[in-house]
């Protein structure tokens, strides 16, 4: 298991490394707060059917998605009760397969008239690695089993640092800024934990601690504020880039009553400020 479990983290830091370089210039994404969905997937099996909505974009993409779920039984829809879904991502060839994180469940929202929540994708799918989806109705209705499709964000930004006594990997996710401008910028973050890169816990209990600067000019920014969970698995501070430049905001965190990221090392986001 640990050596499948190595294997998994070093395709998926490969993966991570090229397509979400510290080094690349970041643009403006697609807003996850925005309240504007679109369907970007549909599962069907006989006369039951799950849809997909995604609030971030035009289809599920590697990062943050804000989602919702329909379900149609015989053409009607499901208004009440809760929705389940697992993601599986399999690469031919190689012998591994991966999950990514999702909710335990999304219950029902009656204001959006969707099972709400957030889908993290940690890899887009190609012609050897292909995603799969596995739907749950109430414990009651199932559709398994059905390919969907994930772009690639190159402003989607993770990353991944592993407590080797306790062999659990952990998971830090970037919500915000994806374009950082000059001054005060929201940052947001989501922090989940694994054992095997298949299922996840979203980690609600976290004491995060930032640390933002300039390597350049050794300069630390002031006004920053930590980030604090905020419901819906978000962390939420702010970051002062007060000047133009290359940034890096560290994030040292402190859970189930010790230190879970490197001492002196923690994990750290660049971001380059016009």
């Amino acid at each position: 298991m640990y050596i499948k479990l190595v294997s998994i983290i070093l395709l998926l830091s490969s993966f991570l490394l090229i397509s979400c370089s510290d080094d690349n210039p970041q643009n403006q994404g697609n807003d996850p707060s925005q309240d504007t969905y679109l369907r970007v997937a549909v599962a069907e099996s006989g006369n039951l059917r799950f849809e997909i909505w995604s609030a971030s974009g035009d289809s599920l993409m590697t990062g943050y998605n804000k989602v919702g779920f329909k379900v149609f039984e015989n053409e009607v829809q499901k208004t009440g009760g809760y929705v389940k879904f697992i993601a599986k991502m399999y690469h031919t060839g190689a012998n591994n397969l991966h999950g990514t994180p999702v909710l335990p469940q999304y219950d029902y929202n009656p204001a959006l008239g969707m099972f709400t929540g957030n889908v993290i994708m940690l890899m887009p799918g190609d012609t050897s690695s292909t995603w799969y989806g596995f739907y749950n109705y109430n414990d009651q209705l199932y559709v398994d089993s059905v390919i969907f499709d994930v772009g690639w964000n190159q402003l989607a930004r993770f990353k991944i640092f592993v407590d080797l006594s306790a062999g659990l990997s952990y998971l830090l996710t970037l919500i915000s800024p994806l374009e950082p401008v000059r001054g005060m910028n929201d940052f947001k973050v989501i922090l989940h934990e694994s054992y095997d890169f298949i299922s996840f816990t979203q980690l609600e209990t976290a004491t995060m601690f930032g640390r933002t600067w300039q390597d350049s000019l050794n300069h630390y920014s002031t006004g920053n504020t930590n980030p604090v969970y905020t419901g819906e698995g978000i962390y939420s501070g702010r970051v002062n880039f007060d000047m133009a430049g290359r940034w890096k905001v560290s994030d040292s965190i402190y859970y189930n009553n010790k230190w879970i990221t490197p001492m002196g090392d923690p994990p750290a986001f660049v971001f380059f400020v016009p």
